[in-house]
């Protein structure tokens, strides 16, 4: 064998050319997909890093009996106690945990820092299976209202702010303007739930006084032996038994479980799976490339290869050199593949969704980083295997059946190509131009879908404004300390030169999934057995809506009047007054927050807001538009509301006024600290992260496929030509016109072209509906794409058969028929 790849080495180094387009071939295929593979496998693939991740479950209240996400919340305070009471016989542990965020205390000379954080329950870590590096876990006593307080810092904030020290333990950070002493440090890479640089005890009181607001992020790990299926049913019936000890419409009538690992990869799943389909539809016309160029090297061999068969040389010592000349471009394309990947997978990483730590998906929390391990090198060394041998052997069949007599007498530039030879050639053109085609119909679906979600209005103005978010939590645990806090820190950010206008909203404009708010509105019937229906809450000040730019329909803006103890109001949108007052002023309408028989207050309706573009999670269910509630209002019925998002209208560059805003913070309290400030044309951006991701590696694609696609037609209509040049010489001589000899070449690569669109058509439409089924708001390909995909296809086939083309139309007749 060793002999075999020597021979294989010395002849392809004759054929620089020939080689080095079949190793380009097989390396941009494998290289493209091996870095794609290798995001693939950090999103998707990879198991989260806990003993028996599969053991771990995310558990919902569900107030509808289907098994579905929607029309779900999170976990209140008294669930939590009461599923912990009964499920014992389920789950091993039940931990619970919310987000937030708390500032670092100022060094001197330092301003403060913001720090994402997660209050955890004390067995929160212990349900996941994780332990800190350092130091301790929390104790149940640390976990109680009142409890001294204790923090547990992430494995980047210790290098930051410790060095890495191990007398880091004992230390006291002031978080919040309150001592917190460090009693851990968690593993590197770990920052779960809600990417947490720090965590610290819930300190929840659980008991049968706590309250139902739904903010508690529920995670339990199953028994030995009890399966997902079974750990519903038996909390249908602890839910069942619960509501039939004590019947109170606001309990869950269920429990809705779905892996852990679900909640972090359902969103983002059928994006990277059609990324990785257009990636191997690339490989696949690679492949093609590939196979047409090893059968092409075949077929001009032929004569040198029946010579050698007549000289002695075996059937298998012939198929054997083949084939190694086939493993050796094989290899030498992987490897060259290799070094592409290592060079694409960080500028891929770049572009998608996992490098932006603003944007990136929840598996940010974890071991996110891309890198070319055990699986990734798996499905280079099969792609290997695939185009050495599998593609490899056909041609190096033929090799090994070569006639001498027809090799000697039909062998040379005039000899044309059998039947059976011309159609598998042709078949892998058309397999590459269908493929390719699928391609292009997929970049123009998506480009397409790309350019609406762009284009179509926000309903807020983007440019000029400057946005930021605070955190008030332990500094002002009162709603009347976070209003006068807001309002002063708006009086200092209006008098700031080159701000025109500012307004402080909860969530940010281009958010909306996070703050869900039940409702009943006058004369609706309540949906049952919940017995509400469901809102974006939207918290806002007087002046919101001219400085963000969104429109007032009809009615008022909220006023200074429609504080705390004022009449209670609300501002609805304009797709919420049409659902339930169709054709009428909604304006003086009343809506119940709550049930109908809760304790909750009814609101007047003062304005009509137009309609926003929203970031909505696609599993929040029948959402019925957004309901806008003054902020004063909203804080005096929940303390739970701590995030705030800042909205500046400039009358400069929005970037140039940071360190000027940042000073008026300081100005209001110099522990606070902005954060994610960025401005709003910066924001919306952000929020198509994914979907630009996916039109520039599907259009990059497409690229590839079409330029493979159009040298694999090349390749085969040069080599038809140069074995047709007898007959061409032939066809001059007896008056063959230039434009016929072209028009003769052309036609094959005509029906070759209509061959590949009538498969790849099929394909494509195939494909979309699949799509279509994982990616529900990608839009149906119009007949339009398939046209434009076609004409582009058109194009780049009709300039690789015109060159072919135009060089049998040179053909001398005498000079032809000499060489012969």
């Amino acid at each position: 064998m060793l002999q075999d790849l020597r021979h294989a080495f010395r002849q392809l180094a004759k054929s620089p050319g020939f080689t080095a387009a079949a190793v380009l071939v097989l390396a941009l295929g494998i290289g493209v997909n091996t870095a794609i593979f290798s995001i693939v496998e950090a999103a998707l693939l990879r198991p989260l890093p806990f003993p028996e991740p599969d053991r771990l479950v995310r558990l919902h209240e569900a107030f509808d009996q289907p098994d579905t996400r929607a029309n779900t919340l999170n976990l209140s305070e008294l669930t939590v106690q009461q599923w912990r009471e009964h499920s014992g016989e389920i789950f091993t542990g039940f931990g619970a945990a919310t987000g937030t965020s708390l500032t670092l205390g100022a060094a001197t000379g330092t301003p403060p820092r913001y720090l994402p954080t997660a209050r955890v329950t004390a067995d929160f870590f212990t349900v996941l299976g994780v332990a800190p590096v350092l130091g301790r876990n929390f104790t149940a006593a640390e976990d109680k209202p009142g409890a001294a307080r204790t923090v547990i810092i992430g494995h980047d904030l210790w290098q930051r702010q410790f060095g890495g020290r191990s007398d880091a333990l004992g230390q006291v950070l002031l978080l919040d303007g309150t001592p917190h002493t460090v009693v851990g440090v968690m593993p590197p890479t770990f920052r779960h739930p809600y990417r947490a640089d720090i965590w610290v005890p819930l300190a929840a009181g659980f008991d049968a006084r706590a309250g139902r607001g739904h903010f508690l992020y529920g995670v339990a790990r199953l028994k030995p032996g009890v399966t997902a299926a079974a750990a519903d049913a038996a909390m249908r019936r602890i839910c069942a038994s619960l509501n039939a000890a004590a019947p109170d419409a606001s309990n869950p009538v269920r429990a809705y479980i779905r892996p852990l690992r679900e909640g972090f990869v359902a969103d983002l799943r059928p994006k990277l799976l059609a990324i990785y389909g257009a990636a191997l539809c690339a490989l696949l016309v690679a492949a093609a490339n590939f196979a047409g160029l090893l059968l092409a090297r075949a077929v001009e061999r032929e004569g040198e290869t029946a010579i050698r068969a007549a000289l002695g040389a075996s059937r298998r010592q012939l198929l054997r050199e083949s084939l190694a000349q086939s493993l050796l471009l094989a290899a030498l394309g992987t490897a060259a593949g290799l070094l592409i990947a290592t060079w694409f997978s960080p500028l891929l990483v770049a572009l998608s969704p996992e490098g932006s730590d603003a944007t990136g998906s929840a598996m940010r929390e974890f071991d996110h980083a891309v890198r070319l391990n055990l699986p990734v090198f798996g499905f280079a060394t099969g792609t290997l295997l695939l185009a050495g041998l599998g593609f490899g052997l056909l041609p190096a069949w033929r090799a090994s059946r070569a006639d001498l007599r027809s090799a000697m007498t039909g062998g040379g530039r005039g000899a044309t190509l059998d039947r059976g030879t011309r159609r598998l050639l042709g078949a892998l053109v058309v397999g590459e131009i269908a493929v390719a085609l699928m391609l292009l119909v997929g970049a123009g679906l998506l480009t397409g879908h790309f350019r609406t979600l762009v284009t179509q209005p926000w309903g807020f103005a983007t440019e000029n404004r400057l946005n930021f978010k605070v955190t008030l939590d332990q500094l002002y645990p009162t709603p009347e300390a976070r209003t006068q806090a807001l309002d002063k820190a708006l009086g200092e950010f209006r008098a700031v030169p080159g701000v025109r206008s500012a307004t402080v909203t909860l969530p940010h404009p281009v958010e909306a999934a996070r703050q869900l708010i039940s409702n009943n509105p006058a004369g609706a019937v309540p949906p049952e057995p919940r017995g509400f229906h469901l809102a974006y809450l939207r918290a806002t000040v007087p002046g919101y809506f001219a400085t963000t730019g969104e429109t007032l329909l009809r009615g008022r803006d909220f006023t200074t009047a429609d504080n705390a103890a004022g009449q209670h109001v609300c501002i609805v949108n304009e797709a919420f007054a049409r659902r339930y007052w169709p054709g009428k002023d909604a304006v003086g309408q009343l809506v119940k927050w709550g049930r109908l028989d809760g304790p909750r207050p009814w609101f007047t309706i003062v304005g009509v807001a137009a309609d926003t573009k929203i970031i909505e999670d696609p599993n929040d269910g029948e959402i019925n538009g957004t309901l806008h509630l003054p902020l004063a209002q909203v804080l005096a019925a929940s303390v739970t509301f701590n995030e705030f998002t800042f909205v500046l209208e400039t009358a400069v560059e929005p970037r140039s006024l940071e360190n000027t805003v940042r000073a008026a913070l300081a100005r209001v309290d110099p522990r606070l600290a902005a954060y994610e400030l960025s401005t709003m044309a910066e924001q919306v951006a952000l929020t198509r992260v994914t979907e630009r991701f996916a039109l520039t590696l599907i259009g990059l694609f497409g690229l590839l496929g079409l330029v493979l696609a159009a040298i694999g037609l090349y390749g085969l209509l040069a080599l038809q030509v140069t074995r047709r040049m007898r007959e061409f010489g032939i066809r001059a001589a007896l008056g063959s016109t230039a434009a016929g000899l072209i028009r003769l070449v052309a036609t094959q690569g005509a029906w070759l072209l209509t061959g590949g669109f009538v498969f790849g058509g099929a394909a494509a439409a195939i494909a979309v509906r699949i799509a279509r089924s994982q990616w529900p708001e990608l839009p149906a390909a119009s007949p339009l794409v398939f046209a434009l995909a076609g004409l582009v296809l058109a194009l780049a086939v009709s300039l690789a058969s015109w060159l072919p083309a135009r060089r049998a139309a040179r053909v001398d007749p005498i000079v032809a028929l000499r060489a012969e």
